[in-house]
């Protein structure tokens, strides 16, 4: 009885911990910007495995979103559901939430209105910054993330509503700022269409090479009523796109017809990200047969995507590993020196190889491999512990 009171305690006192514990997704950031002369504030978001230490260090892409209290949630909710596992059909990223609340129509509209817009009549007060808060963004920002965290370089623009209106003008006026941008029910209606008569006017001298565009368009039928110059804007853009295909710009555009505009950022950030890295996603059962497959895969989606992207370390890991459970084992060889020859740097890449090696009593194989590893650090000892096994 005794023994048993023992355990149940142990139990309640263990399932309590589990209780008490937290579950954090981001974190708060705030810093001076000289070129807004005001504080800012961003929330941010590291993948996962931004500490692994079994793999090499891994540098990432990252997502820029306005609205960051807006979408954070939905944002990197999505980024985890859809990261996880080897059929991932996105690559781990870092995501920026950029909170723009405070000087919001200001921030994110590129010419300074003060008339009624729209048949409704929607008049806003402080507008037309959006030049000056690029700046903000392009000179202080993204300096400020890719000293503090490991970027890769590949950048995507994602906003809502006068966020969508933004990212088209970072398109139109600072196309190289980003590699990708999310446009979801962009207010192109602002200023008599003026992102329409900057496309129609300017989008031919651009080059947008490599670049893609997501465009989100909802059902405002409902709670717009009569007002239609919303609802044509994005349609007009839409028309005078397809005029245009020498600008090189890759994009696509979708209509919701179950959502209004204040439901339709969550579907569209799902599909605009898989948009945006179509051609990602592995196709594992034909890798496990023909482990070359992941290579060309991996070349297709660079090209098409215009940067370089690396399979992910331990995703490569892990179907060399099932490789080996179903008896493939000259494929699981073939994907351990694949992840070898992406990750020459790292530790993991020759002791997964040494292991396998052991495993099948080859120990010649295997300390060659930990030996390389032990070149990488000679201080570890994991691998000092495995040399000396085999000695």
């Amino acid at each position: 009885m005794k023994k048993l009171l023992y355990i149940l305690i142990v139990c309640i006192t263990v399932f309590k911990t589990f209780g008490q514990a937290k579950i954090e997704i981001g974190e708060k950031h705030s810093f001076f910007s000289s070129v807004l002369d005001e504080n800012r504030n961003y929330w941010i978001y590291l993948p996962p495995n931004y500490n692994d230490t079994i793999y090499a260090p891994e540098k990432y892409p990252v997502v820029y979103f306005l609205d960051g209290e807006r979408h954070f949630h939905s944002l990197t909710g999505i980024q985890d559901f859809l990261s996880i596992g080897p059929y991932a059909s996105l690559p781990h990223m870092i995501y920026v939430g950029v909170l723009t609340s405070e000087n919001r129509s200001r921030d994110l509209t590129p010419t300074e209105v003060s008339k009624p817009q729209t048949e409704k009549g929607f008049v806003f007060s402080n507008t037309g910054g959006n030049e000056k808060f690029l700046e903000f963004v392009a000179s202080e920002l993204i300096p400020e993330i890719n000293k503090k965290y490991r970027t890769n370089g590949y950048k995507t623009l994602i906003g809502h509503s006068f966020g969508g209106l933004a990212v088209f003008n970072t398109l139109l006026t600072k196309p190289q700022l980003f590699n990708a941008y999310i446009a979801i029910d962009p207010s192109v209606w602002w200023d008599n269409e003026y992102i329409l008569n900057k496309i129609r006017t300017e989008l031919d001298d651009l080059n947008l090479k490599g670049k893609r565009l997501y465009i989100a368009q909802a059902n405002n039928t409902a709670i717009l009523d009569d007002d239609i110059q919303i609802q044509k804007a994005i349609i007009s853009v839409k028309k005078e796109l397809e005029k245009h295909p020498n600008s090189l710009l890759k994009w696509t555009y979708r209509f919701f017809d179950d959502d209004d505009h204040g439901t339709v950022s969550l579907p569209s950030e799902y599909y605009g990200l898989r948009y945006i890295f179509e051609g990602y996603q592995l196709d594992v059962k034909k890798i496990a047969i023909q482990p070359e497959l992941l290579v060309e895969s991996f070349n297709e989606f660079n090209n098409e995507i215009g940067y370089e992207f690396l399979p992910n370390e331990s995703v490569i890991d892990d179907i060399a590993k099932y490789c080996i459970r179903t008896q493939k084992t000259r494929q699981a060889v073939q994907l351990f020196k694949i992840n070898q020859k992406y990750y020459s740097n790292s530790i993991n890449a020759y002791m997964s190889l040494g292991d396998y090696y052991t495993g099948i009593l080859d120990f010649d194989s295997a300390k060659k491999e930990y030996n390389k590893a032990l070149k990488l650090k000679p201080t570890s000892k994991l691998v000092l512990e495995k040399l000396k096994m085999l000695n």
